[in-house]
């Protein structure tokens, strides 16, 4: 009889942690996307389909020519880019409307807005990264803007490339 209680007790404990694993995955703060295609497409789409949904965007930096640019790749030697990006960029975009209504809710949730997304490129492949809005605190006034913020930029990500295209 007891051999049967321990049996159980491992299987629930066993769910429990698939369970908390699964839930862990599903929460994640950061959106990640991969395509097939160099960061200059990719980019380009975006870019493209950020003025369709009217995100203003007021500032782009390629990270990894910066770096080099600092002297970094001097500096740091074979420790630079020990992931063999190719390219790594980031685009900060904003749109009014969202960001006037999320300093009147909370303007401590200023911190999403403007968004950031970063592209990072290896192998002809191009990933778009973007820190959800919605990692915020649930009871901000600014959560429910926030959650449509995200909404409008992740549709934008992917309709600028064509699924054939996702790795």
């Amino acid at each position: 009889m007891q051999n049967t209680k321990e049996l159980n007790m491992k299987k629930i404990l066993i769910l429990c942690l698939l369970s908390l694993s699964l839930w862990s995955t599903a929460l994640t703060n950061v959106y990640s996307v991969t395509y097939k295609g160099s960061i200059d497409t990719i980019e380009e789409n975006i870019l493209e389909h950020f003025k369709e949904v009217k995100l203003v965007v007021p500032w782009k930096l390629d990270i990894l020519n910066e770096f080099k640019r600092k002297g970094l790749e001097k500096k740091f030697g074979k420790n630079f880019n020990t992931s063999h990006l190719s390219s790594v960029r980031t685009i900060v975009a904003c749109n009014g409307k969202f960001g006037n209504m999320i300093i009147n809710a909370d303007p401590t949730m200023m911190a999403f807005c403007p968004i950031r997304i970063t592209l990072i490129e290896k192998d002809g492949k191009t990933t778009v990264l973007y820190v959800r809005p919605t990692s915020a605190p649930k009871d901000s006034k600014a959560y429910p803007i926030l959650k449509k913020l995200e909404k409008k930029v992740i549709k934008a990500i992917e309709d600028a490339n064509d699924f054939e295209n996702k790795s």
